[in-house]
């Protein structure tokens, strides 16, 4: 039986209605245990192995996981009535050992975290959940959660696999796929306010200002988030087709590099094209996994300077990688422009 939350759909200037899944309230088989004073119904999908995740029922009568986990410090909590109910919040699932998107997502989170700014821990909430519990103990978290300077009111979980992977299903966010295959995990994350029933399943790649907006104000009953207050009536009428390597830059990059903007977590890269060897460049862009693992000499210097914050290997083909170059060749020299990013200080 699928029962539907109250939905409110949330439209932005920037992007088109948010992608909205239903949360599934499952009926028998169930199988009542005790946890503390509380008595849960443990639910098994028949599709699926049996997990038996937790489930707390919130107010609007919909069941939703409630697994216990530990965050960053090594405290325990329940995941809906600790950490969900009644906050607007925002949850997506990473891994520290990832090599490709997982520290491009962490770091579009960080930029979320800067433009929500003092709200941060008072109303609004981000969790960050680990897909792989044996690697990532609270200590791991606690560190990688420091190399992204994440502040007040982002907190970094682990606990059980099966039970987080029962979890992932339970809020649409887990295919089959992801299960044997870490680096193919969804790029997906959940945002809401529990205590209106609005939830939304959006992309980690989104514009950091929509998912800002998302959070501030419209999942906020409309309150102001106090930068973000552009109006669509100054938006133009046609927008430029960009450029692929500005693209690239744009929803890859930005949230940790500037262009003219000073370091953030990662350099400015203005000038690069001139300040390192075309091939070295080339190379660092195409597989940075690869040249720390190689323990190039200048690599393995920027990665002491940011905090042993790896660039991600985005996995991007040599067009495309030739591209950015040439992109940022016209930033850098003949433009003198300046592009800021999330991470600058």
């Amino acid at each position: 039986m699928w029962l539907r939350m109250k939905i409110s759909i949330l439209f932005t200037t920037a992007t088109v209605a948010a992608s909205i899944f239903p949360i599934r309230s499952v009926a028998a088989p169930a199988e009542a245990i005790t946890s503390g004073n509380n008595t849960r119904k443990m639910v098994a999908e028949k599709s699926y192995p049996i997990v038996n995740p937790n489930l707390a029922t919130t107010a609007n009568g919909v069941l939703f996981p409630n697994p216990e986990l530990t965050d960053h410090t090594g405290k325990k909590v329940r995941f809906y009535d600790h950490l969900i109910k009644g906050k607007i919040f925002l949850v997506n699932f990473i891994y520290t050992s990832c090599e490709a998107y997982c520290p491009m997502e962490t770091a579009r989170v960080k930029k979320f975290q800067d433009l929500l700014g003092e709200r941060m821990g008072k109303d609004i909430f981000f969790y960050s959940i680990s897909i792989d519990p044996e690697t990532d103990t609270p200590e791991v978290l606690a560190a990688y959660r420091k190399k992204f300077n994440a502040g007040p009111g982002w907190t970094f979980l682990t606990g059980n696999e099966a039970e987080i992977d029962a979890m992932r299903r339970h809020l649409g966010l887990l295919v089959d796929t992801d299960i044997d295959d870490k680096k193919d995990h969804g790029l997906n994350m959940l945002i809401g306010n529990e205590k209106s029933g609005q939830w939304m399943r959006r992309s980690n790649l989104d514009k950091a200002e929509v998912i800002a907006t998302l959070l501030g104000e419209n999942l906020s009953e409309w309150r102001e988030t106090g930068g973000l207050t552009n109006s669509f009536v100054n938006a133009p009428l046609k927008v430029a087709a960009m450029p692929r390597g500005e693209e690239i830059y744009k929803t890859r990059c930005i949230d940790c590099h500037s262009i003219g903007g000073g370091d953030g977590l990662g350099p400015d890269l203005k000038n690069v094209t001139k300040t390192r060897d075309l091939k070295w460049l080339t190379s660092w862009i195409s597989a940075p996994n690869k040249m720390l693992a190689a323990k190039d000499p200048i690599a393995t210097a920027m990665l002491v300077q940011f905090k042993g914050l790896a660039m991600p290997n985005l996995g991007l083909s040599e067009f495309d990688v030739g591209l950015v170059i040439e992109f940022l060749k016209g930033s850098s020299g003949e433009s003198n422009m300046t592009i800021e990013q999330g991470g600058a200080k």
